[in-house]
């Protein structure tokens, strides 16, 4: 059975620190995510938190049944492979929509959604190089669908990735 966690919120309101923080320090995989988007800033590379494909090959890949998981956002694919299954702890970092899929294919999986400010958000945004049609679009999208359950934990975005993860992990607030 496998053991994931899925963080979800708004862009830009710390889910990737946060997965980084679980991956290096209680040992979390993060599933490899594809995409078929440009490279957001000069040193975006492949295989660092996105393989970058074409729309060719995403294509081949969704024929051949290849993908756990898919979005769309501005006009670009975003995905996980199949290959994810195989893991034994794994976090995910995706919008709204993702979880709900998430949560079919992993009905014990345990959601965090990170709330920030949309001031805040703005910023690490910012930080990112988006055009500003893009900062406004994530900035924008998809807040009808935040509606977080009762099965959820809400951390605040501005407390530090630690005492988050630590909170998370080590005092249990999921209360298993």
């Amino acid at each position: 059975m496998n053991d994931v966690i899925i963080i979800t919120w708004k862009s830009g309101s710390w889910k990737t620190t946060l997965s980084n923080y679980l991956e290096e320090n209680y040992w979390y995989s993060i599933p490899y995510n594809y995409t078929t988007r440009k490279p957001r800033i000069y040193d975006e590379k492949d295989y660092s938190e996105y393989c970058f494909i074409s729309n060719k090959y995403f294509e081949w890949l969704w024929e051949q049944d290849r993908l756990l998981n898919r979005t769309e956002f501005n006009w670009n694919q975003y995905w996980v492979g199949i290959e994810t299954l195989k893991i034994e702890k794994l976090v995910f970092v995706v919008d709204a929509d993702w979880r709900e899929k998430l949560l079919e294919i992993f009905p014990t999986a345990r959601t965090v959604w990170v709330e920030t400010s949309d001031f805040e958000r703005r910023k690490r945004l910012y930080v990112r190089g988006l055009s500003w049609i893009d900062l406004e679009a994530r900035l924008d999208w998809p807040s009808e669908q935040m509606n977080p359950s009762s099965t959820c934990i809400i951390v605040d975005g501005t407390t530090p990735v630690k005492e988050i993860a630590y909170s998370l992990i080590e005092d249990n607030k999921w209360g298993e």
